[in-house]
C-alpha cells in the first residue's frame, strides 16, 4: 500500500475516525494501530507478515530474558496463538501446503520454549550473552536469507568460474519482503539497548508490536529507537489542531517531492542509465543530476509523509533528512542524510568496532567496514558494495587531511568563511553525485561509460527539465536555511504561507506523474 495511492487515502480515511473514537482508551488504540499496520503491510503480500511476527516474538521474549524475566503462561499461549495466526496468513494462497507451514512453526515454538527454559537457568552474564546472540542470529538470519541468499550464491559461482571450477549453484525464487531491512534494524536496536542497560523492556506485547510495525514508518523508516518511540505507545496521545495542520502540510510537501519532482525526473534518469552509450556528455551529467534529486525527493518525501502522518496521530518521529546537499564534508553529509541509518551504524557498528578510540589506522578500518556494510544494507548487488566503499574512502580521505577540524578551528573573517563554505559545498556535491552514479548504475560497464563520456560541459534540453522540477525545492530549502527551521512556513506571514501552499497544491494537480510509482527505498 503506497502513500501516493488512492487505496491508502481510503485506508487512512477509515482508520482515522476509529483512532479518534478510541482516544481515551490507550490499549484499544494501540491494538487498532497494530491491526491497521498489519493490513497496511499485508496489502503487498500477507505471507511476509510471519517474518515480522517471528521477529516480534523473538525480541519481546529475548528482551525480558536479558533482565531475567519471562512471559507469563497466559502470555506464552498468546504468543503461540499469534504465531499460529501468522502461519495461517502464510498458507492462505497455498492451502495444500498448510502442513509444511505448521511443521516449521511447531519446531520453532517448541525449540524456542526449550531453549528459553535452558537459557533462564544460566548465570547472569552468560544468559545475557546467549539471549543477545539468539536475537542477532534470528533477525540477521531472516534478513540474510531473504535479501542476500541468491546474491552470495551467484557471486560464489562467478568467482569459482574465474578459477576454472564448475559449480552448480542452488538458486531459489526468493522474493524480497518489503521493508525488511528497516524493521529488522529497528527491532535489533531495541534488544541491543536493553542488553546495554540503556532501556527497560516492556511486558506489554501489544504496545511493543505496535511500536515495531507502526505503519507510517514501517517500510522505509525512519529507523526509530525504542527509547524515543516506544514510550509514546505507553501514554495517551492528545490530538491537537496545530499538530494536525502541520502534519497535513508535511504530508502534502512530501507527496509533492515524490510525485511531482522524483517521479518526473525518474524517466529521464532511467532512460539514460539504461543505455548511456548513445548519450552526449551533457545528457550523462543531466541523468546524474536527475537521479541525485530523484533519490533525495523520493526518500525524504516518504520521510516527510511518515512524520506528517505520525504527527496527525499524536506521535513524534525523528527527522531523517536535514538539507544533505549543503554538506561541506562527508561526515556532515551523513549527519544530514538518512540520519536514522547513519546513527544506527554509528552506535551499533562503528562504536562496537572501536570507533576512533584507538589508532588512526584502526579508525580508518572501522570507517571502511561500517560504510561497506552500510552499502550492502541497501541491496544485494556489487554496485551497493562499491558505493559503500566509495563513501568510506572519502570519509577516510577527509579525516586524513583533517578537513572537519580545520572548518571548526578556522580564524578567517566571516566573508572568507562563507566563500570557503561555498567551495566546500560545491566540491562535496560533486562527490555526492559521483557516489549516486555508483549507486544507480546497473553494472561496472555503465559506470565506465559515464566516466568516459563526461568529458565536456554542454547545454542539453534535459538540464532544463531538471531545473524546471527542482527550482521550487531549492527555493523552499533556501527558506529553510535562512530561517534555520525545517518547517519555515510557521515563521512567515500568512499570505506567503498561503501562496506557497497554493502553489504546491496546484502543482500536485497539474504536474503529478501518473501511475503511483513505488518508493525507491521499498527495494531495501
Amino acid at each position: 500500500m503506497l502513500f501516493n495511492s488512492y487505496i491508502f487515502a481510503i485506508f487512512f480515511a477509515l482508520f482515522l475516525p476509529l483512532y479518534v473514537l478510541l482516544r481515551h482508551r490507550l490499549q484499544a488504540q494501540n491494538l487498532l494501530i497494530l491491526i491497521a499496520s498489519y493490513i497496511f503491510y499485508g496489502w503487498w503480500d500477507e505471507r511476509f507478515l510471519i517474518l515480522i511476527m517471528i521477529s516480534t516474538v523473538t525480541d519481546f521474549v529475548t528482551a525480558l530474558g536479558l533482565v531475567n524475566q519471562k512471559p507469563s503462561l497466559r502470555q506464552g499461549l498468546g504468543l503461540t496463538a499469534f504465531l499460529l495466526l501468522g502461519a495461517t496468513l502464510l498458507s492462505l494462497r497455498t492451502w495444500d501446503q498448510t502442513a509444511w507451514t505448521l511443521i516449521p512453526l511447531f519446531i520453532f515454538v517448541a525449540g524456542g520454549w526449550f531453549l528459553h527454559r535452558y537459557l533462564m537457568t544460566l548465570e547472569d552474564h552468560t544468559r545475557r550473552k546467549a539471549f543477545i546472540f539468539v536475537t542477532i542470529i534470528t533477525n540477521l538470519g531472516l534478513l540474510g536469507f531473504f535479501k542476500y541468499f541468491n546474491f552470495f550464491i551467484d557471486s560464489f559461482q562467478q568467482s569459482a568460474a574465474l578459477l576454472g571450477w564448475q559449480v552448480d549453484a542452488v538458486t531459489l525464487n526468493i522474493v524480497l519482503p518489503v521493508g525488511i531491512s528497516f524493521y529488522t534494524f529497528q527491532t535489533m536496536s531495541y534488544t541491543i539497548d536493553v542488553y546495554r542497560g540503556q532501556f527497560q523492556p516492556t511486558r506489554n506485547f501489544i504496545e511493543f508490536s505496535a511500536f515495531l510495525v507502526f505503519f507510517p514508518q514501517l517500510v522505509a523508516g525512519p529507523i526509530e529507537r525504542a527509547s524515543h518511540l516506544l514510550p509514546q505507545f505507553q501514554r495517551l496521545r492528545v490530538l491537537q489542531w496545530d499538530a494536525i495542520r502541520t502534519g497535513t502540510w508535511l504530508c502534502i510537501w512530501g507527496l509533492y517531492k515524490k510525485i511531482v519532482i522524483a517521479d518526473n525526473l525518474a524517466p529521464l534518469a532511467n532512460r539514460i542509465f539504461t543505455d548511456p552509450s548513445a548519450a552526449s556528455s551533457g545528457e550523462l551529467i543531466a541523468a546524474i543530476l536527475a537521479f541525485t534529486f530523484q533519490i533525495y525527493c523520493d526518500f525524504s518525501g516518504y520521510s516527510d509523509m511518515a512524520r506528517g502522518l505520525s504527527r496527525m496521530l499524536g506521535f513524534d518521529i525523528m527527522v531523517n533528512f536535514n538539507l544533505p546537499y549543503i554538506a561541506r564534508t562527508p561526515t556532515e553529509f551523513w549527519r544530514r542524510w538518512h540520519i536514522s541509518l547513519s546513527t544506527w551504524l554509528r552506535d551499533y557498528l562503528y562504536i562496537s568496532l572501536g570507533g576512533n578510540r584507538y589508532s588512526a589506522l584502526l579508525t580508518y578500518r572501522n570507517l571502511m567496514i561500517t560504510m561497506l556494510l552500510g552499502g550492502l544494507w541497501h541491496g544485494a548487488a556489487w554496485n551497493y558494495v562499491l558505493w559503500g566503499a566509495y563513501q568510506g574512502f572519502i570519509l577516510v580521505l577527509y579525516r586524513l587531511f583533517h578537513i572537519d577540524t580545520w572548518i571548526a578551528q578556522r580564524q578567517s573573517s566571516l566573508v572568507v568563511q562563507r566563500l570557503q563554505d561555498l567551495a566546500l559545498i560545491a566540491i562535496m556535491f560533486i562527490l555526492i553525485c559521483l557516489g549516486w552514479l555508483l549507486f544507480r548504475a546497473p553494472s561496472l560497464q555503465v559506470i565506465g561509460t559515464f566516466i568516459a563520456g563526461m568529458n565536456s560541459l554542454e547545454y542539453v534540453p534535459q538540464l532544463t527539465t531538471v531545473a524546471f522540477y527542482i527550482w521550487p525545492l531549492l527555493t523552499y530549502q533556501a527558506l529553510q536555511l535562512w530561517r534555520g527551521n525545517l518547517e519555515p512556513l510557521t515563521q512567515v506571514p500568512w499570505f506567503l504561507r498561503f501562496n506557497v501552499q497554493l502553489f504546491v497544491v496546484y502543482s500536485l494537480l497539474l504536474l503529478a506523474s501518473k501511475g503511483g510509482q513505488q518508493f525507491i527505498y521499498f527495494n531495501f
